[in-house]
């Protein structure tokens, strides 16, 4: 599951899915304690990440 959204990445992560979290300008940023597979600063960074797996 990719997002930008904290909360979605969570709930996703709830049903054992793998989370990607990108940061966006107005998305819900990730806590502390939120650890989420991947995190990119954009899709590009994202596609590069996943790229290398």
């Amino acid at each position: 599951m990719v997002a930008a959204h904290a909360w979605d990445l969570r709930g996703a992560q709830s049903l054992g899915l793998r989370t990607a979290y990108v940061a966006r300008p107005v998305g819900d940023p990730p806590a502390s304690s939120d650890r989420f597979d991947v995190h990119a600063a954009d899709l590009s960074d994202l596609a590069d990440r996943l790229g290398q797996k």
